[in-house]
């Protein structure tokens, strides 16, 4: 624990606890520091069910598979011999004005996405130098992570998917 009169220093610690942003602003360095003895515990309580968890993660993964539009969206390529956790679901667009009419669409129906990979690291404000990173310049405006929790209900499954196939 850190504690500190100076408020400049606080909003700092803030900022390297949180990746150095807030929401899609980037402001400085961080990591995701923000574990505690709380959540060592509930990763241990959850450990039993984790077969469980994420058979419910690979139901949703296996409806957004069968039922996006694949013809304007791709997603990575999972390789065979890997044992994927479906811990994130992000997709592809062929443009950030596609990425942002869906994300507004969704928002607008009170579902919450997280863009992905964004902004590429390499653009990001404070850095003082700069290095032109093609790739990842051009997938960060266009990746979003979908919702996927193994609760998350067919019926809501079903509405996220129809609001991005619509919309694309």
């Amino acid at each position: 624990m850190i504690t500190t009169p100076n408020a400049e220093l606080s909003e700092q610690l803030k900022l390297y606890r949180s990746f150095g942003h807030v929401g899609d602003d980037y402001f400085d360095i961080g990591i995701n520091a923000k574990n505690s003895e709380f959540h060592a515990a509930m990763g241990l309580c959850n450990l039993p069910r984790v077969d469980e968890i994420i058979a419910g993660r690979r139901r949703v993964t296996e409806s957004y598979d069968q039922h996006l539009n694949w013809d304007r969206l791709t997603k990575p390529a999972i390789p065979a011999d890997v044992e994927w956790n479906h811990a994130y679901y992000p997709v592809f667009f062929e443009t950030e004005a596609d990425l942002l009419k869906v994300r507004d669409a969704l928002a607008a129906q009170n579902i919450f996405v997280r863009r992905y990979f964004y902004p590429s690291l390499n653009t990001l404000s404070f850095l003082h130098a700069h290095q032109s990173c093609p790739v990842s310049e051009y997938m960060a405006v266009r990746a979003l992570s979908l919702p996927l929790y193994p609760d998350l209900p067919d019926h809501d499954v079903e509405r996220i998917i129809s609001i991005i196939n619509e919309n694309l």
